[in-house]
């Protein structure tokens, strides 16, 4: 029978135990640390090999983890015992005849265990692959149980001799021994009521591992191990605390070297004299405190003005008569300048106007600012050992606050802006600052949040937002309509091509840049041929039809580069930067033959219509603007004359420049 869900609990068990043996062995040099490691190591070795028992399913493999197992059941209770005797102050006990008696009962448990099968003493005859029978057996395992018991049982026993055979802090300690103690007691008398957690399991390996870490722990925070009761001289002679015995005349009866240090010089211990005369700068404070019992801070009004915690106690005997006074003081000055740093950064707290919140390492509000219970309605109470997420509003992404949780749990500062939500349900906005408290051991224990409401804020600046957005609306707006002015002003209005002053502008331009990128510009020039007989007959929205179509011809059919425009009347002219003449001619062929198979429709007649279009280049045929323009103009002309033809412009004779449509050289 395997369970891995008992194997890992075991597993966790062991591991707990490993850690605790390593604390412990910190404070080796304690009295009850040695015992108090052995009892882990051993406690770790039962868990893991119990473990082991539930993982495998191989039956000579669990009885060898049983084997082992038991190596460290064996050590459990005298380890408790001999840690017991120390803390009891019975170390001188612990001797070589000690340990020898305490070990023959469990070194005879483990022969019984590796022999059973021989006899069957321990495991009683029964399946021990079984786990069911692990918690019942033979006579000695019956034996073995009656002697673990009873070493607990005077562990137990002496352990609570020390509890009410002394007071304060040695009794503390005692009491928290005898807790970690109880454990295993309380664990066996659920299981003979019938109460079972895990059926089949055997949980005081887990029971003992939690009494070790209640031990270290006891160790750790009051030294429990450690503070076995000292003789008074040892104690009262190296405490940092001066220490002054009176009898009922204020005599002084006994003095440890730290009250020493305070005392007027002189080569003779001052037993016998009255303490005002020993510490007579300190006159005035006795004089004043002779018939004081109890605690008080007092500065003082000679040099070096300490601040001292003056404690008198009235001494008696057993019959409750007054015998004297014990007289204690100690310097404060450190804590009375700390507790007015504390004082003045705690003001600086609860007056600023930044709501704080200061929570544990694990998120938990520990303290809020009246800030804070001013921006959000939460009193102290109502926000203390809640989770800060109880105050979000929602609408923040988690993925924003896992950045923000990682970010501090790193040790680094997060800031920004987080929507929160009001007791009375009002959402705000807050820039919050959220910084860790790292501790002397380089540990997060705490966080610090700063917030400020910074609502109105943000209204205002969505307020600008708004009106920046319609502005930039309006710029767009007014965008869009500077550039359809500036169409409205370079095109013309019916063709939609450029109109002739954009169209010189142009042509001045790319004929300029022929001084730095030469090539050639290409002019052409056309017109429609009898358009005045189209307005005569069809009227003058049959021409201005013409027109338009021509236009749309023309914008459909050139080049990116190219500028087409109205020149004037029914004359459009096309500049063409990098274009040869060649080029040009040929493109305004095309522009021809294309126009010519046009059909116009105009009410219910039909007609056809040509161009007549010149050509001329510059720099071969013109030097600058106006020449290239009247070289293609003169060029038209001449192809006015029989109309429907391209005619590129020759200085020489025009007539050997003439192209037709069915001749085009």
């Amino acid at each position: 029978m395997i369970n891995p869900s008992y194997a890992a609990m075991l597993i966790v068990t062991g591991t707990l135990a490993i850690l605790v043996a390593g604390l412990a062995w910190r404070g080796r040099n304690a009295a009850g640390v040695y015992a108090l490691t052995v009892m882990s190591f051993a406690l770790a070795l039962w868990a893991g090999m119990y473990a082991w028992y539930w993982l495998t399913p191989n039956l000579f493999i669990k009885l060898i983890a049983l084997d082992i197992a038991f190596i460290g059941v064996v050590v459990i209770a005298p380890a408790i015992l001999t840690m017991s005797l120390e803390f009891a102050g019975y170390g001188d006990w612990l001797t070589r005849r000690y340990y020898v008696l305490l070990a023959i009962i469990p070194l005879l448990t483990l022969l019984m265990i590796w022999t059973d099968p021989l006899h069957n003493l321990f495991y009683g005859g029964r399946d021990v692959t079984d786990p069911s029978n692990l918690l019942r057996g033979g006579p000695w395992y019956w034996f073995f149980i009656f002697f673990s018991y009873l070493l607990l049982l005077i562990s137990l026993i002496v352990t609570w001799h020390v509890y009410v055979n002394n007071h304060g802090l040695y009794r503390a300690q005692a009491g928290f021994k005898l807790a970690g103690m109880a454990l295993p007691w309380m664990s066996n008398i659920f299981g003979l009521s019938g109460f079972v957690i895990f059926p089949g399991m055997d949980i005081t390996p887990m029971v003992a591992t939690i009494s070790a870490a209640v031990f270290c722990f006891g160790y750790f925070r009051h030294h429990v191990v450690d503070l076995a009761p000292l003789g008074r001289d040892m104690l009262v002679e190296n405490l940092d605390e001066a220490i002054v015995v009176l009898d009922t005349n204020n005599r002084i009866v006994d003095i440890n070297p730290k009250a020493l240090e305070s005392i007027d010089p002189s080569p003779d211990l001052p037993l016998g004299r009255r303490i005002d005369e020993a510490f007579s700068r300190w006159a005035y404070l006795f004089e004043r405190y002779t018939s004081y019992e109890g605690r008080v801070e007092h500065k003082l009004e000679c040099p070096p003005y300490l601040y001292i915690e003056l404690r008198i106690l009235s001494l008696k005997d057993r019959q409750g008569r007054k015998v004297g006074k014990l007289v204690t003081w100690r310097d404060i000055s450190a804590r009375k300048e700390a507790d007015e740093k504390i004082r003045i950064f705690q003001q600086a707290v609860v007056q600023n106007p930044a709501a704080i919140v200061i929570t544990d390492a694990e998120g938990y509000i520990e303290y809020v600012n009246p800030r804070f219970t001013q921006l959000t309605g939460y009193a102290p109470d109502e926000a203390r050992g809640r989770n800060p997420r109880f105050f979000q509003s929602g609408s923040t992404q988690r993925d924003a606050y896992a950045l923000l949780w990682n970010t501090i749990k790193k040790g680094e500062t997060w800031a920004g802006e987080i929507q929160n939500r009001k007791k009375n349900g009002e959402l705000y906005w807050a820039y919050e600052m959220i910084a860790p408290v790292v501790g002397e051991n380089g540990l997060i224990t705490h966080f610090v949040a700063m917030q400020q409401d910074v609502t109105a804020t943000r209204r205002h600046q969505e307020e600008l937002y708004e009106v920046n957005a319609c502005l930039q609306a309006k710029l767009v707006e007014v965008e869009i309509l500077h550039g359809q002015l500036r169409e409205e002003a370079i095109r013309d209005s019916l063709t939609r091509l450029y109109n002739r002053r954009y169209m010189e502008e142009t042509l001045d331009r790319e004929i300029s840049r022929v001084a730095r990128d030469p090539r050639p510009i290409s002019v052409v020039m056309m017109d429609v041929d009898l358009f005045k007989s189209i307005n005569d007959t069809f009227g003058h929205q049959a021409g201005d039809s013409v027109l338009q179509t021509l236009g749309t011809l023309l914008l459909e059919n050139t080049r990116v580069s190219d500028i087409a425009c109205r020149y004037g009347g029914d004359e459009m002219l096309v500049v063409m930067p990098g274009a040869t003449h060649e080029i040009a001619v040929a493109r305004a062929e095309e522009w021809r033959a294309t126009f010519s198979l046009m059909e116009f429709i105009f009410g219910d007649e039909q007609f056809h219509t040509t161009l007549s279009l010149g050509v001329a280049t510059f720099p071969n045929q013109a030097q600058n603007p106006i020449e290239l323009l009247n070289a293609a103009d003169k060029a038209l002309y001449c192809a006015k004359q029989t109309r429907n033809q391209v005619v590129l412009y020759a200085p020489s004779t025009m007539k050997q420049g003439n192209y037709k449509s069915d001749d085009v050289r």
